[in-house]
């Protein structure tokens, strides 16, 4: 078995049985391929490193390159885990542990130190995660409201539109007080506009904060609110309400005032849920809490 990087690939086709593993959803190449080259996150990585065995892709465990505010104003690179996936007929022989250390290896030679994942304590990898050094540093609160059918009222105030400038604007004053994913520039905004799908029929804003979120079969996810007071809060989420058909959901609420005007509207709150952010330090002077205290912020937009 060799371990190659994405990027060392001569065909990236062999991959599509397990993204489709790691994701759930057919992996497209050339689709792929687009994301990397505007992604910060990954244009200048390996992307991924790959087992190969007999010219066949049999593991992969993709890397990202991720910008975090720490608690003294600075930005520090982290090392980010994602679409850790093995072939069934492959599994149990050491494939994932060896790409793990790969990209731990690789994000050391950054010197990076920190290496973080998403998970969901009731899946296996879990335990494996672990194993490896990872421990829990946020748990995703939710929340769930069932909306009673109704006629569908138009938006209030102006036709809402992708304004780049405001919504920074917004965050910036939002997340200043805030450490952890929280980097944010209009070339990042632009990045996911491309790669979420993100149009200004899935975009509130008013006048001090607004609201980005995604239709699907079940309802409305809310990937992202943010506001600088309750008030305003209350008048984002009442307009989500009015474009729903059945459902509002929102599965990472981190910022407790959001979390409180949800719980007040008769929204079901988990405060533990099945998301799950862990760390693995990658030095010995590597600790959370001092790089990050207790204001680390994360919305929707910017899991990986």
């Amino acid at each position: 078995m060799k371990i190659l990087t994405y990027r060392e690939l001569e065909s990236k086709n062999g991959l599509l049985p397990l993204m489709d593993q790691a994701f759930r959803w057919p992996f497209n190449p050339r689709r792929f391929e687009e994301f990397i080259r505007i992604d910060p996150r990954s244009k200048n990585s390996p992307v991924g490193f790959c087992a190969v065995e007999n010219g066949r892709v049999v593991g992969f465990v993709g890397v990202l390159d991720l910008a975090t505010r720490t608690l003294n104003g600075t930005m520090e690179y982290v090392g980010g885990i994602y679409g850790v996936a093995t072939l069934p007929s492959h599994t149990r022989k050491g494939i994932s542990t060896a790409l793990m250390n790969s990209a731990h290896q690789y994000f050391e030679e950054k010197s990076y130190r920190f290496s973080f994942l998403n998970t969901s304590p009731t899946l296996i990898a879990y335990g494996f995660y672990k194993k490896l050094g990872y421990t829990d540093v946020i748990e995703y609160p939710n929340a769930y409201k069932v909306i009673k059918q109704k006629t569908k009222t138009s938006r209030k105030g102006k036709k809402a539109k992708l304004d780049f400038d405001k919504i920074l604007k917004i965050y910036d004053e939002f997340s200043k007080d805030k450490t952890g994913f929280v980097i944010r520039n209009e070339a990042h905004l632009k990045m996911l506009k491309k790669t979420e799908g993100i149009t200004a029929k899935q975009c509130i804003v008013g006048e001090k904060g607004y609201a980005i979120f995604r239709r699907d079969k079940g309802g409305i996810w809310v990937r992202e609110l943010v506001a600088s007071n309750a008030k305003e809060i209350e008048g984002l989420v009442s307009q989500i309400e009015e474009e729903a058909k059945a459902l509002v959901y929102d599965r990472a609420v981190l910022d407790g005032t959001l979390l409180r005007v949800y719980q007040s509207r008769g929204y079901i709150i988990h405060r533990r849920s099945h998301g799950v952010m862990m760390i693995k330090p990658l030095t010995t002077n590597a600790s959370f809490i001092e790089t990050y205290g207790d204001k680390f912020y994360v919305s929707g937009l910017d899991h990986f």
